[in-house]
């Protein structure tokens, strides 16, 4: 015991020191968030590498992303040095990207109802949750580059993606990107509700439309729930937001280089008349690997409505997947 209480005040002491020289500040709290305190996606890099040369061992980003506090990182410090080698280990990190507008926190719920092998990570883009004071970012491989910061896919733990309308767009990108830059890729990829990249970007440009204009045709597109839409409050606050994303979409062209390089499994809703099956279908073409897509009961944001059947079917994905 005498062991570890020391090792966690050592493990503490160089973590305090290396927060406060990122941020530039002379004091902070046990509890305090690294983004609150001044954090960005540059800093966190800076972050890591200042933890790795005053801790003598590397903290992934992605631990660093999701327990942003010095006492988190504390205790996720602790557990690193004592478990065994990472070799045998037979979870799959599950990176989950959101749709339109939306908080990676919808993804929160998912975390206590997949199986044990599983780990969900829900994945932030600036300007919501828990990063609502970033600013959103509107170019696609800016937002890549902030993105792939906090996907640990150097680790020995396999991963793969899962995302929902624009999230889908986002987690192809993301993983074409992982790999042009010699990164190991997704084991799989999952999308929902999205057409695929040929066929995502919208004939007529949305993002640079005027504020009442801009909402009616998001209601027309029906890419953005309506109880959102129809909220003035929210909409204040959303609709940069909402106008970065579609920036990304409204002016997205995919390249050439269309192989993701893994399994791609496709959901869709059974009243959605946009991405419907025929359209997702078409997902077929991004890999050399295996394709599979599966019916879900529900328009566009059967994400909320059928939860429970989503987790189900992307679970036994994921699992036969595992094996191989």
């Amino acid at each position: 015991m005498t062991r570890v209480v020391s090792q966690e005040r050592t493990h503490r002491e160089a973590i305090l020191e290396a927060w406060q020289q990122t941020l530039e500040i002379d004091s902070a709290r046990d509890d305090e968030n690294f983004f609150d305190a001044g954090g960005n996606s540059v800093l966190l890099v800076q972050l890591q590498r200042s933890l790795t040369a005053k801790l003598g061992f590397k903290i992934p980003l992605q631990e660093i992303f999701h327990h942003p506090t010095i006492g988190e990182l504390t205790r996720r410090a602790e557990v690193l040095t004592l478990a065994p080698a990472p070799t045998e280990r037979q979870e799959l990190n599950l990176y989950c990207l959101p749709y339109a507008g939306c908080s990676a926190r919808v993804y929160d719920r998912w975390k206590a109802s997949v199986p044990e092998f599983l780990n969900v990570i829900p994945v932030e883009l600036p300007g919501r949750g828990s990063r609502c004071t970033d600013r959103p970012i509107s170019s696609l491989p800016e937002l890549l580059d902030d993105l792939s910061a906090g996907i640990d896919a150097d680790g020995h733990v396999p991963y793969a993606f899962f995302g929902h309308s624009f999230g889908a767009i986002l987690a192809y990108e993301l993983g074409k990107k992982l790999i042009s830059d010699g990164r190991p890729g997704p084991r799989s990829l999952v999308v929902s509700a999205c057409s695929p990249p040929h066929l995502a970007t919208p004939e007529v440009p949305v993002f640079d439309r005027p504020d009442r204009d801009f909402r009616n045709r998001l209601l027309e597109l029906r890419g953005t729930p309506p109880e959102l839409l129809e909220n003035e409050e929210l909409m204040e606050l959303y609709i940069p937001v909402i106008r970065a994303d579609y920036s990304i979409l409204d002016n997205y062209r995919p390249d050439d280089s269309a192989d993701i390089g893994c399994p791609i499994f496709a959901l869709y809703g059974s009243a959605d008349d946009d991405a419907n099956e025929t359209v997702i279908g078409q997902w077929d073409a991004y890999t050399r690997a295996s394709f599979s897509a599966h019916e879900i009961p529900g328009d566009h944001f059967f994400l909320h409505s059928a939860e429970g059947e989503i987790i189900s079917r992307i679970s036994a994905h994921l699992a036969a997947i595992r094996q191989r």
